[in-house]
């Protein structure tokens, strides 16, 4: 897998967003993903995680669904992404400091 695509999102949406959008969406939810797992580590280790990936998908669909709302609760992570994170952040260091890019 190389991470999530426009098409993976779109589907996982069942949105018919424009393709500009949904990559706008994926870049955001990937680089706040990637800043959680650690900087340091490369982007395309992260992306062969399925764990990575479905946390850059959830995030996506919550950035798209709180468009608009101006509260504090607009700022704070969903449960489910924060679940996942916790999943492969780990793993993802532990394959990075073991060679496996």
């Amino acid at each position: 897998m190389a991470g999530v695509t426009v098409d993976d999102l779109r589907d996982y949406l069942a949105s018919d967003a424009s393709e500009e959008f949904l990559q706008r969406l994926i870049d955001e939810a990937e680089a706040d993903a990637h800043h959680i797992v650690g900087d340091d580590i490369d982007i395309e280790l992260c992306r062969k995680n399925e764990d990575f990936n479905q946390a850059v998908r959830i995030l996506a669909d919550f950035d798209n669904a709180s468009r608009g709302v101006q509260d504090s609760q607009a700022h704070a992570y969903p449960r489910s992404f924060l679940y996942r994170m916790n999943q492969c952040k780990w793993t993802i260091r532990r394959d990075a400091q073991n060679g496996s890019q």
